[in-house]
C-alpha cells in the first residue's frame, strides 16, 4: 500500500432501525492498530439491502467514483457480505475493484483482496463467497422458521410487526396500543365522512400527533440509550421532524389488520445464486400462510372499513386531477345506475335555443380505458348549468326557510372553530418552512467545502427537493389563508343575513346571488344527489338533504322542446326555465324501480291526494304530473363565474312564440306544497 492515508471504510446496514457504528467501530479500531489512518469524509455508509442487485448504494457509489479518480486505492470491509450477499455478484464486484488496483481487507474472514492474488488465493475467495452466501440462506430459513412460531403465537411480525396501533407486551404478543388506536378510528371516521388524505395530515400534524415512524424511532433512540451506545446518525432525515404524508394515510386506511384480521403468506427464500434477481415473489413456493381474524386486535368495525375502502376505490379511479374549474355538487353525485361519483368535463357544445355552458358532469362508470374498463351503460352526462340550477330550484325555499337565528349561530360557531383549526396548519406548515430553509441552508454550507461533480449533483438534487418541499408548503399555507378568509366572509354574511327581516323570496335571491353562501348551503345540508336515467330522453334526479327531506326533479337528456320551456320577462328574473318534476318525497311514498324504469306511488301521501295509487311508466307519470299540476320549472345555474342570470342569445330575443308556457310556473307549485 503506497500511501495510509488513501483508505476508505464502507459499512452497509439494511434499515434505519439497524446502526452502522459497530462496523465503523471495528474497522477503525484495526486500523488504529496496524497504523492506518482514515480520514472521516472516506466512511461510506449505506442503509440499503443487499439481498437486490437492482438497489443503488448511493455511498458505495460516491466510493467507487473516488476509487475512478485514483483518490483510494484501499477499502477495509468488515465481512463479505457488506460487498455483496450474492457470491455471483460478489465476486463480480470485487474482479471490478481490483482492476483499478484497489486493495481489500475483509475483517470478519481475514481476508485481503488485491491484484497480485495467486491461483489459490482465488479459489479461497470463491469458497468463501460461496459460504457466506450459504450461510445467508441458511439464516433466512431459521429466521422464517422463527416467524412462522412467533406468528402462531400471536407475536408481530413482517408488515404487522411495529404497525402503527399495537405494540408487544412482556410475553412478545400483540396487543392493541390505545392512545394510537385513538388516532387509527380518526383517520378512519375522518375519512368515512369525506375528509381527503391531505386534510387529514394538516389536522393530525397540527395537533402535533407523532407519526408512526416517529414513535419506533424514539422508542430505538431510548433503548440504544439503555445499552449504552452512542446516539445514531439519521443522514436522510431528522428524527425529530417527522411530519403525517398523504401516502402514510393511505397505507392506514388500506391495512384489513385494524379489523383484526391477520393474513401472511410466508415463501420460500429465494437461491442468492440464481441469475433472475429480480423473479416474481408469487412465482416463489408458499411454504406457510396464516389467516386469523383476532378480535383482540380490532380497532374499527368491519362496517366502517367496508366504507373506507369504497370511498378508496372510487378515489382511485377518479382523481381528475387535470380539472381546474370549480363546480357545486361534483362530491355530492351518484350514478343510480352504478354507484359511481361524477368526473366533471368538457363536452362540445351543440346548436341550442340559449346560451348553454360546455362544462358537464358526467358518470366515471362509463369512461373506457386501458386502465379503467366501463362498468356503467346507462351512466348520464349533464351540463352543469342544467343540474346546479335544478337542484338549487328544489333547494332554495328550504334554505331561505330555516331557523336562520338558531342554525346560523351553530354554523357560525363550526366556522369560527375550523378558522382556529386552519391557523394552526398555517403555524405549524410555517414551522416546517423554517426547518428546511435551515436545513437546506446548513447543507449547501457544507457542499460549499468540496467542488467536483458528484458534489454538483448533489446540490442540484439537494435545490431540487428544497423547492419542491418549500412550494408545497408554502401553497398548503395559501390554501389555509384561503379557507380563513372565506370562513370570515361566510361568517359576515351569515350575520347579515339572520338579521335582516326579508320575505322568502327576498331570502331566496339573496342565497341565489351570492355565490359563496350558495356553496356552503348545499355543502351543509345536501346529504346526495342520485342520477337516474329513466329512458332515452330523460333524466331522473334524487336529492337527499341532511334533515331526511328529499326532492324528485328531472332534466332532459336531449334539446328541450318549445313546450318544455317557459319564458316571461315579467316573472322570469333568472333567463328562461325549463320544465322538471317538483316532488316532496319526504313521505316516502314514491318509489322508482330503476331494473324496470317503472315509478310507484303507494296513496299514503298527505300531498298528492289528487294522484291516483298504482305503477307508472316514465310516460304514464309524466302525464298524471302534468294532469294534476305538479310540473314545475328550474332555470340554469352558472356556478363558477357566479352568473344567475342567464342571457338568452340576441337571435332569440325578437322570437316572441319561441316559449310556450305549460299550466303551471313553478312558483304556484312550490305555493301548493307550502300549504300541507
Amino acid at each position: 500500500m503506497n500511501n495510509n492515508n488513501n483508505v476508505a471504510i464502507y459499512c452497509r446496514v439494511s434499515t434505519q432501525m439497524q446502526s452502522t457504528d459497530r462496523q465503523e467501530e471495528e474497522l477503525l479500531k484495526y486500523a488504529e492498530q496496524n497504523g492506518i489512518k482514515v480520514s472521516t469524509d472516506h466512511i461510506y455508509k449505506d442503509i440499503i439491502s443487499g439481498f437486490s442487485i437492482a438497489e443503488t448504494r448511493p455511498e458505495y457509489d460516491r466510493l467507487f467514483a473516488c476509487i475512478k479518480n485514483g483518490e483510494i486505492n484501499k477499502v477495509l470491509f468488515s465481512e463479505l457480505t457488506r460487498l455483496g450477499r450474492n457470491s455471483v455478484e460478489l465476486l463480480k464486484e470485487i474482479e471490478k475493484l481490483k482492476e483499478l488496483d484497489v486493495e481489500l481487507y475483509f475483517k470478519s474472514q481475514n481476508l485481503i483482496v488485491n491484484s497480485k492474488q495467486d491461483l489459490g488465493s482465488r479459489i479461497l475467495l470463491a469458497v468463501l463467497a460461496v459460504t457466506a452466501t450459504y450461510e445467508i440462506e441458511l439464516f433466512a430459513e431459521r429466521s422464517m422458521s422463527g416467524k412462522i412460531n412467533k406468528l402462531i403465537m400471536g407475536g408481530g411480525i413482517g408488515g404487522d410487526n411495529n404497525a402503527y396501533g399495537y405494540c408487544n407486551d412482556r410475553n412478545k404478543k400483540m396487543i392493541i396500543k390505545e392512545d394510537e388506536a385513538k388516532i387509527i378510528h380518526r383517520i378512519f371516521t375522518e375519512y368515512a365522512n369525506g375528509k381527503s388524505t391531505i386534510a387529514i395530515c394538516d389536522g393530525l400534524n397540527a395537533d402535533k400527533i407523532p407519526t408512526s415512524y416517529a414513535v419506533r424511532v424514539q422508542e430505538f433512540k431510548a433503548r440504544r440509550k439503555e445499552k449504552g451506545l452512542k446516539e445514531k446518525e439519521y443522514k436522510n432525515f431528522n428524527p425529530d421532524s417527522l411530519f403525517w404524508k398523504p401516502n402514510m394515510i393511505s397505507k392506514i386506511l388500506g391495512k384489513e389488520l385494524y379489523t383484526g384480521k391477520r393474513h401472511i403468506v410466508f415463501h420460500k427464500p429465494k437461491p442468492m445464486n440464481l441469475n433472475n434477481e429480480n423473479a416474481e415473489r408469487t412465482e416463489r413456493e408458499i411454504i406457510y400462510e396464516y389467516n386469523n381474524q383476532c378480535e383482540n386486535l380490532r380497532i374499527i368495525s368491519d362496517e366502517l372499513f367496508a366504507i373506507v375502502q369504497q370511498r378508496l376505490a372510487k378515489a382511485k379511479y377518479n382523481k381528475n386531477n387535470a380539472i381546474r374549474h370549480e363546480n357545486l355538487l361534483k362530491e355530492k353525485i351518484i350514478c343510480g345506475e352504478c354507484g359511481s361519483n361524477f368526473s366533471v368535463g368538457n363536452s362540445m357544445s351543440n346548436a341550442t335555443l340559449y346560451a348553454n355552458g360546455e362544462r358537464t358532469y358526467k358518470c366515471y362508470g362509463r369512461i373506457n380505458r386501458s386502465d379503467k374498463p366501463s362498468i356503467c351503460a346507462n351512466g348520464a352526462s349533464i351540463r352543469q348549468w342544467r343540474l346546479d340550477g335544478l337542484v338549487l330550484t328544489l333547494s332554495l325555499g328550504m334554505f331561505a326557510e330555516i331557523n336562520l337565528e338558531e342554525n346560523n349561530n351553530k354554523r357560525i360557531n363550526d366556522l369560527t372553530i375550523e378558522i382556529e383549526h386552519a391557523k394552526k396548519i398555517i403555524l405549524q406548515k410555517e414551522g416546517r418552512l423554517k426547518e428546511i430553509e435551515d436545513e437546506y441552508k446548513f447543507v449547501m454550507k457544507r457542499y460549499a467545502r468540496v467542488k467536483n461533480s458528484i458534489v454538483d449533483s448533489l446540490i442540484d438534487e439537494e435545490t431540487n427537493k428544497y423547492n419542491k418541499e418549500s412550494e408545497a408548503l408554502k401553497s398548503a399555507i395559501e390554501k389555509q389563508k384561503g379557507i380563513i378568509s372565506t370562513h370570515n366572509i361566510t361568517i359576515s354574511r351569515l350575520k347579515k343575513f339572520a338579521n335582516e327581516y326579508m320575505s322568502i323570496n327576498t331570502k331566496m335571491d339573496q342565497i341565489r346571488n351570492d355565490k359563496g353562501l350558495v356553496k356552503s348551503m348545499i355543502d351543509e345540508y345536501v346529504k346526495s344527489i342520485y342520477v337516474y336515467r329513466v329512458n332515452s330522453l330523460w333524466n331522473l334526479i334524487i336529492v337527499k338533504y341532511m334533515n331526511e327531506t328529499e326532492f324528485w326533479g328531472t332534466i332532459k337528456a336531449a334539446r328541450y322542446k318549445k313546450s318544455e320551456m317557459f319564458y316571461d320577462e315579467t316573472l322570469c328574473k333568472y333567463g328562461v326555465e325549463f320544465q322538471t318534476w317538483i316532488i316532496n318525497n319526504s313521505e316516502n311514498c314514491f318509489k322508482y324501480d330503476k331494473e324496470k324504469h317503472l315509478f310507484t306511488y303507494n296513496g299514503n301521501s298527505t300531498i298528492y291526494t289528487n294522484l291516483t295509487k298504482g305503477t307508472y311508466s316514465y310516460d304514464e307519470f309524466d302525464e298524471m304530473l302534468h294532469k294534476t299540476e305538479w310540473i314545475g320549472s328550474y332555470s340554469l345555474y352558472d356556478y363558477e363565474f357566479g352568473s344567475t342570470n342567464i342571457k338568452l342569445k340576441e337571435r332569440q330575443k325578437n322570437d316572441k312564440n319561441m316559449y310556450i308556457d305549460w299550466t303551471r310556473h313553478n312558483e304556484e307549485v312550490f305555493k301548493r306544497l307550502k300549504k300541507y
